[in-house]
């Protein structure tokens, strides 16, 4: 899989409007004893740095990955320099060796769980000299590697369902959950379920508002209809009616 152009120009852009060096997404794969990673993109990356990343399994101890949240599908943004994140970056030889031979000055990564031990993840850089890091929008930057993650996983989705037998997976899949009785998620809108997945998923209504790219006024309204809707009263009783029975 390559991204689309449309992922690639943003990509681009996000890159020039937040002051990084390079950038690069793609899948790591960290099965029992199948650790695999597939590149998706790359700008500013050489290609002996993509090499001894990939070949030479640097990736097996990429701290990122390491750190993220197992119950977490939403993703986030991580830095570089983060407590949790140093704690682990120090017993990383290999990567912190890496990073020192190719001149690679980490700004962050933002690290998504597709499926369990299976992750998206945007690298972004920034070369040492200069004192570039230290400029890079945060804000931004997050912000746009939250919507390219989104972009991404909406293409692997697409590509699934037109390959051999995808759509006809999926329809079997809708059509068992349509048989199941007083579903609680049927009762919502699109948007009332993506909110009420970010809440179960534990972000409040700020990251939430910043993930949707909507205000945290419309964040609350959208809760009190979902509460109306499932009769509930509160976020955990609303987690539990749609995702953990009734």
């Amino acid at each position: 899989m390559l991204v689309s152009r449309d992922i690639a120009a943003r990509a681009d852009q996000m890159i020039a409007s937040c002051g990084l060096d390079s950038l690069s997404i793609f899948f790591s794969s960290q099965s029992a004893g199948a650790n695999s990673l597939t590149y998706l993109f790359h700008h500013g990356v050489s290609e002996e740095a993509q090499h001894a990343y990939k070949d030479g399994r640097v990736f097996e101890e990429d701290p990122f990955t390491r750190v993220v949240d197992r119950t977490d599908r939403c993703g986030r943004m991580i830095r570089w320099g983060e407590d949790r994140l140093d704690r682990v970056a120090d017993r990383a030889t290999e990567y912190r060796q890496f990073i020192n031979c190719h001149s690679v000055d980490v700004v962050g990564a933002w690290v998504q769980q597709v499926l369990p031990e299976f992750f998206l993840v945007i690298g972004a850089h920034c070369q040492p000299t200069g004192g570039r890091k230290s400029n890079v929008a945060h804000g931004l930057l997050e912000h746009e590697t939250a919507a390219i993650s989104q972009m991404v996983i909406s293409q692997l989705f697409e590509e699934i369902l037109a390959g051999a037998g995808g759509r006809g997976t999926l329809q079997a899949a809708l059509a068992a959950d349509a048989a199941t009785p007083d579903d609680a998620a049927a009762k919502l809108s699109s948007r009332e379920l993506e909110i009420a997945q970010l809440i179960g998923a534990g972000k409040q209504n700020k990251q939430v508002a910043f993930i949707a790219g909507i205000s945290e006024f419309t964040v609350e309204n959208h809760l009190r209809r979902i509460y109306r809707k499932l009769n509930v009263h509160n976020r955990a009783a609303m987690t539990a009616k749609i995702f953990g029975g009734h």
